[in-house]
């Protein structure tokens, strides 16, 4: 018998591409898919017809085939927060809807979705259970309420079930199904089986709601690749290795769930393979980039009601990850700048670096010209600071000639100089949480030399805390080396706070969370390294509460 000549579909028949032979998909692929083998065996697994299935170009398809439906036949009903692709589709498809925002604990308000169910007819209800971003799974007797409430007013909900894997709440889409006409489930290879990159989805629903798909997608819209390494996906030999992967990311989510409420850091309840936290809004900004400069990446939102929200997926090893939470939630060690940080020098130190080039070069600087140089990096030490100011102006001065003018301004005949001028920028509630902490060591890193960094403590009240000053190192900052020594005597999970850019170079070079202090050189900060720039030190003490 000859073999096939298929000259029906303009395909390449009987001169396959070359390509073809370098794949392990069969020398079929010059055919155009179909997707029909698939979703038998789909029907199968599932205790449906075939005609109750249809395979999707991942679930993007198949919500983009929802929206279409929407736009053309309904109302769509939308719990909030919901999946952005059901958001983004509101205003891509300009759909008429009804969002309604959740409770403050980010889980959907059942009661207001019924009221809405119960007062819009001929309208799809969008469910995504466990939901996402949050995690959540609505109960089962919410849920029936939901459908049963739908169907009594000519309406149906679309069962988002693209987590369902991880959830110890198992999936009652068999019993949806044969219960009720008015239920689409939609599940994907993406997450628990670990596909995304063959774009397969599918949907499961009556026979006439899955028509109502079939009839807007395209003909062939899942490759052939994709649907070939779909059936070995769904093989009880590879469900097997699925459900042991499930099973553990669930007993990973559980473990991580733990730490995070034994440290009194605020996550949702979740049954999905991701937990979502709820911080203050700069520590999660501060976290996310630390831990993208570890290599580790998170999610976090825009929209304001899911500000200063986190989301992790929880992965099978889970040491790298617990490590750097470990690091930016609950530091062990916190190194805190002096100057611009925890004291307003303002008044004594710029003041001092201002009477310093008039006294030695009768010039008059500006505050402008000495943030100048500060926030160019590299002079965290203001006598060198006034010494380059003096070169710059054609004084060329010795460094220690420059020096012991400045500290007679600055100290004066008894502590009597600019020094006077000096006063606390942290509040007394945070020195006193400072002074309570036990799990947490705070600690002093300045470029102030002994006696002043001393001084500027006793000022503060924080004579208690180990503190680095300029003389007690070979390299002031940016070089990491006072960090270093602290975290060698404490901790390796550590923050730096300050005020300028040598601060945050110093954050970095040790590996510690840079915090910068101070919005008016915001941009020197973050383009120096800093994690997030927030406009006080005492917006620590909102991320201090878990820390006891």
């Amino acid at each position: 018998m000859n073999k096939l000549l298929k000259l029906d579909f303009n395909e390449r028949c009987d001169k396959p591409s070359p390509l073809i032979a370098e794949y392990p998909y069969g020398d079929d692929l010059w055919l155009y898919p179909e997707r029909q083998a698939l979703e038998k065996k789909i029907a199968a697994l599932n205790n449906v017809s075939p005609s109750q299935v249809l395979c999707t170009n991942g679930g993007d398809e198949a919500i983009m085939l929802l929206m279409r439906i929407i736009k053309e036949t309904a109302q769509l009903i939308l719990p909030l927060p919901a999946f952005s692709q059901y958001t983004w589709g509101l205003d891509s498809w300009k759909l008429d809807n009804i969002q309604l925002p959740g409770n403050s604990d980010l889980s959907i308000n059942v009661t207001e979705t019924l009221k809405a169910i119960n007062t819009t007819p001929n309208a799809v209800v969008v469910i995504t259970r466990p939901n996402n971003p949050t995690g959540e799974v609505i109960s089962l007797t919410d849920l029936l309420t939901i459908i049963e409430s739908a169907k009594a007013n000519n309406s149906w909900v679309f069962l988002d079930e693209a987590y369902i894997e991880f959830s110890q709440t198992k999936s009652v889409a068999e019993q949806l199904l044969n219960d009720f006409d008015n239920v689409v489930v939609l599940r994907t290879l993406s997450k628990a089986y670990g596909l995304a990159g063959i774009r397969l989805g599918y949907l499961l629903g009556s026979e006439s709601l899955i028509q109502a798909f079939t009839q807007r997608c395209l003909p062939f819209n899942v490759p052939q690749p994709s649907l070939q390494i779909a059936q070995q996906a769904l093989t009880s030999e590879n469900r097997e290795e699925v459900d042991e992967y499930c099973q553990v990311i669930i007993k990973n989510r559980q473990q991580i769930s733990q730490w995070l409420q034994s440290n009194n850091i605020k996550v949702l309840p979740s049954e999905a393979n991701f937990l979502m936290l709820k911080l203050p809004l700069n520590q999660a900004i501060a976290i996310k980039s630390f831990l993208a400069k570890n290599n580790l990446l998170v999610r976090s939102f825009n929209i304001p009601e899911l500000a200063g929200c986190l989301r992790i997926t929880i992965p099978y090893e889970i040491d790298r990850l617990m490590t750097l939470l470990k690091q930016t939630l609950v530091p062990e060690l916190i190194c805190l700048d002096m100057d611009g940080v925890l004291i307003d020098t303002s008044s004594s130190y710029d003041e001092t670096i201002k009477a310093t080039v008039k006294k030695m070069a009768d010039i008059l600087v500006s505050q402008e010209e000495i943030y100048q140089y500060k926030d160019s990096g590299g002079f965290n030490n203001d006598w060198v600071l006034t010494q380059e100011i003096l070169k710059q102006k054609g004084f060329d001065y010795s460094l220690e000639a420059v020096t012991e003018v400045f500290q007679q301004l600055y100290l004066g005949d008894n502590n009597d100089g600019f020094v006077a001028n000096e006063k606390p920028l942290i509040n007394q509630s945070l020195i006193n949480r400072i002074n309570q902490v036990q799990k947490c060591q705070f600690s002093i890193v300045t470029g102030r030399p002994r006696n002043e960094a001393d001084a500027g403590q006793a000022l503060l009240g924080l004579s208690q805390l180990p503190s680095v000053s300029l003389d007690d190192v070979k390299q002031p900052k940016p070089s990491p080396e006072g960090i270093r020594k602290l975290q060698c005597k404490y901790s390796n999970f550590s923050w730096m706070c300050g005020d300028n850019p040598d601060d945050m170079q110093a954050a970095n070079g040790s590996n510690s969370l840079a915090i910068g202090i101070g919005k008016r050189n915001a941009a020197a900060l973050y383009q120096a390294g800093a994690d997030v720039v927030v406009k006080s030190i005492n917006e620590l003490e909102e991320w201090l509460c878990p820390i006891k």
